[in-house]
């Protein structure tokens, strides 16, 4: 071992733990589930208002079983294993030498940053930090994960499904993340991880690892066998702690039991770097000889430019090349037909790259300029803008397995195939040559990659950067380990699964049978598909698009002609593991397959096109390649109209049971009915804002719609459909405030009957007197009452100020008995006086007394007393 890795080997490891105000019950759930023995230090962030003290430690203490340190303003604070350190809300921390200390305030918010305490870490640490990013609002914490997992280390968040807050997890892009865990097994989770694997004294590490490393490239394509063994023992050693595997030995047999193992493995083998403008000299080079030099050749292409972005990861790279573009066409860049094809083994990446939303610190390094221009201002973070993202077409691909695109000007694959076998990047830079031959295109590789492309298909243009340009297409590309076989007639000249001929032989090819099919296809097409309304596009074995008409152009979004090009691909949207499922089911079967409700465009949320397509093998004669019929349906509105009905049914649901318990409760107190009408109330103001939701919804279509037709005068039909569509959404928003005018009236309907109840109690034959439990005043009188006392006002008087006579006193003593008891009484016959309009009736009088208590049933705050004169 040497020197390095002895040092290496020494260091401590640190956990530094990210939330915001809202995870004090997460950060408390972590704290209990992490044992006595805990080995390392655990650092704490929370955002919190820094006007109010924090309560944090003295909250953690009840649930932890390590000390809390809370770090103050007294000079670093040396970090300990098993303690937990609590960071101020108001201050900025850093980590460096195995100290946490206090940063001067410089006014920046939120306080403390989750970034600049896990860049430092980083920095400090390297793969002994492992952080942890709990609940969250925001994005804090994005860009310090990125240096994290840059470094070697492990970044653990809280699964967003079940965070209170899941913005701050989410915010980090998936190539970044290493576990996804509950909240209750990240404790041990952690401990596992530090625990790591101690290996015996006899146990030897050279032998089992290189068996183990043979095994993980007998089922990949990538050879780590040459890696240093330092890192890559400290990589295992991980995964064997997460598996319970005590020795290398043990975890290999593990492996050959669960190969899924393997996938994970290999993912704590790779750290895929990436960023806006990588390498900005790199960048400044194709900013001034590449893109001009393609620009000029693309002008006399028909302004047509594609690129390809190969290992794209979370998609920075491709949009940085969109940029570049956009920059150099200025306001050129609409009249110009760009597609940016960006593939990533890695289906949460690239989903994560399709949204095109990045935190803002991810793009600290982006000029002010690059931000206000390209970008869009969002709630905590950036977003490409809407002109860049439609140009960049995002699709899930193995390289080693994948298709080539054809007539690329441009591929870009940095510090992909570092990882791959020599025979392997033969095949890949092979791939690469096929797709760039046509266009004598250029070849942008990174800086530490080690292949080098053969000087029959490429000549070096920057050797810093390794950049290249094609001179010639491969000889051939090897069909048995990368594409399946075909059947009999299909045309390997022009199938890009295909093994590739000499282009000599190529160029000098007479057209085939298959060939006078496709033109007799694409003439149907002209005569026959261009004037019907079906969406109709017709592929063969290899996915590639023979002809599609007008109406599957617009309903799929294909802008240009499409002819040779992938289906899979072309399409913006179209999730490309389910339909190349369903089309090679179909080729297999000979079966025709469907596909309901798939949703297109899904770059902005809620805006997605939904349709159905009807895959159908044609009937193919001997020797002819085999061919499938696609028919897509748009069933946008049909979808819509059914998730809104779905929701208008649950509101009804919910309306109807609040109705049903406001109906039980009617002959009771007049504060239910009170309440009963709140509940009313309620729903109708949610019924108000679920219309101006789709209100909102029918605006975001209307502005979709006059920039489609600003873009493409061919979708004058389609903005006539999508002006039917708001007519109908119209129409059902009539509906809606139908039903509220309805609700409306049942409201009122519940005033007049409660109008109907007053008017009875004042109608009521006996005399009634409402009076405090308290000191017997009288609170109200009914009209009985007020007349037998003329114009004398009693209310505020006790009952011994208008009652008179011998018998008044049992009168009282019975109602602090009811008081007292909380029960109903009824007097005997009672004599008394009662004084009004200067002269005093004596009137015998039965009286009961009925007891009022509050909504809790804990105290009498009224009485009701009933008079029934007597003779």
């Amino acid at each position: 071992m040497t020197d390095s890795e002895n040092s290496e080997a020494g260091k401590s490891d640190l956990v530094v733990v990210g939330s915001s105000a809202g995870g004090v019950s997460a950060l408390s759930t972590l704290v209990s589930t992490l044992s006595k023995s805990f080995p390392a230090p655990v650092v704490l962030a929370q955002h919190l208002d820094p006007q109010r003290p924090s309560q944090l430690g003295s909250i953690l203490e009840r649930r932890s079983h390590l000390p809390i340190v809370i770090v103050s303003e007294h000079g670093p604070t040396q970090l300990e294993g098993g303690k937990i350190y609590v960071v101020p809300a108001n201050r900025h921390v850093r980590i460096s030498d195995g100290h946490v200390r206090l940063e001067a305030d410089n006014g920046e918010r939120p306080k403390p940053s989750v970034d600049l305490l896990l860049s430092s870490a980083a920095e400090s640490y390297g793969e002994h930090l492992i952080a942890v990013i709990l609940t969250g609002a925001g994005s804090d914490g994005a860009a310090g994960a990125v240096d994290v997992k840059n470094a070697g280390g492990v970044v653990i968040i809280q699964n967003p499904q079940t965070a209170a807050y899941p913005s701050m997890p989410l915010s980090l892009p998936p190539t970044v993340v290493d576990h996804v865990v509950e909240m209750e097994q990240i404790g041990p989770l952690l401990f596992d991880i530090l625990k790591g694997v101690h290996l015996a004294p006899t146990e030897k590490v050279e032998d089992p690892l290189h068996d183990l490393l043979t095994q993980v490239s007998a089922h990949t394509n990538i050879d780590f066998r040459n890696y240093k063994t330092s890192t890559i023992m400290r990589r295992v050693s991980r995964r064997m702690a997460v598996t319970h595997n005590g020795t290398i030995r043990d975890y290999s047999d593990f492996i050959r039991t669960h190969p899924e193992e393997i996938t994970e493995l290999v993912r704590a083998f790779l750290i895929k770097v990436t960023g806006f403008f990588r390498d900005p000299e790199a960048f400044d080079f194709l900013r001034g000889t590449v893109i001009p030099a393609l620009v000029e050749r693309g002008k006399e292409n028909g302004r047509t430019l594609r690129f390809w972005s190969a290992g794209c990861a979370t998609g920075e790279e491709a949009y940085s090349l969109a940029v570049l573009l956009a920059e150099h066409l200025g306001h050129d860049f609409p009249e110009w037909n760009v597609k940016i094809f960006a593939t990533d083994l890695a289906a949460d990446a690239v989903n994560f790259a399709r949204r095109g939303l990045y935190p803002q610190n991810v793009l600290s390094e982006l000029p002010e300029d690059y931000r206000e221009r390209f970008f869009e201002r969002i709630d905590h973070g950036y977003r490409i803008s809407k002109s860049l993202r439609q140009v960049v077409i995002f699709g899930q691909q193995d390289i080693s397995r994948g298709v080539p695109f054809p007539r690329i000007d441009l591929v870009a694959c940095r510090n992909l195939l570092i990882y791959l076998k020599p025979d392997m990047q033969q095949t890949v830079l092979d791939l690469f040559a096929y797709s760039l031959q046509q266009s004598r295109g250029y070849l942008f590789l990174g800086k530490a990659e080690t292949a080098r492309p053969t000087k029959a298909s490429f000549e070096l243009i920057n050797k810093k950067w390794r950049i290249y340009r094609c001179v010639g297409g491969p000889l051939a590309l090897p069909l048995q380990e990368r594409m399946p076989q075909h059947g009999a007639g299909s045309n390997p000249l022009r199938d890009p699964r295909r093994g590739l001929l000499p282009a000599t032989i190529a160029t000098t090819h007479d057209l085939t049978n298959a060939d006078l099919e496709v033109a007799q296809l694409r003439r149907i097409n002209e005569t026959m598909l261009r004037y019907t309304n079906v969406a109709v596009v017709i592929i063969d074995r290899q996915y590639r698009i023979l002809t599609i008409n007008a109406a599957a152009r617009r309903l799929l979004g294909v802008r240009d002609l499409a002819h040779d090009q992938d289906f899979l691909h072309t399409v913006r949207g179209l999730p490309y593991q389910e339909a190349r499922r369903a089309i090679d089911t179909c080729f297999r079967e000979h079966t025709t397959t469907n596909l309901q409700g798939l949703e297109l465009d899904q770059s902005t949320e809620g805006s997605g096109r939904y349709v159905s397509l009807t895959i159908m093998g044609m009937p193919i004669e001997q020797g002819t390649p085999e061919l499938a019929v696609i028919t897509a349906l748009d069933i946008t509105e049909q979808v819509q109209i059914k998730k809104r009905l779905e929701a208008v049914q649950r509101e009804h649901a919910d309306l109807v049971a609040d109705l049903s318990a406001a109906n039980k409760r009617f002959g009771s107190m007049n504060k239910e009915l009170q309440d009963a009408n709140e509940e009313l109330q309620a729903a109708n103001e949610e019924l108000m804002l679920t219309q101006e939701e789709l209100q909102a919804t029918n605006e975001e279509f209307e502005a979709t719609n006059e920039e489609l037709q600003a873009t493409n005068e061919e979708l004058e039909t389609n903005y006539e459909e999508l002006q039917a569509t708001n007519e109908e959404l119209q129409t059902t928003n009539d509906e809606l405030t139908a039903r509220t005018v309805e609700l409306q009236e049942l409201s009122k309907q519940h005033r007049l009957e409660q109008a109907q109840i007053a008017t009875l109690l004042e109608r009521f034959p006996y005399y009634v007197m409402v009076l405090s439990a308290g000191d017997l005043t009288i609170q109200a009188l009914n009209p009985a009452y007020k007349q037998l006392l003329g114009s004398r006002d009693a209310i505020g008087l006790t009952v011994s100020e208008v009652f008179s006579g011998t018998q008044v006193d049992e009168l009282i003593k019975t109602l602090r008995t009811s008081v007292r008891e909380s029960q109903s009484f009824t007097t005997d016959p009672i004599l008394a006086s009662v004084d009004g309009d200067h002269q005093s009736t004596s009137i015998r009088f039965v009286h009961t007394v009925v007891p009022i208590n509050d909504v809790s049933g804990e105290s009498v705050i009224r009485l009701f007393l009933y008079s029934e004169k007597v003779n």
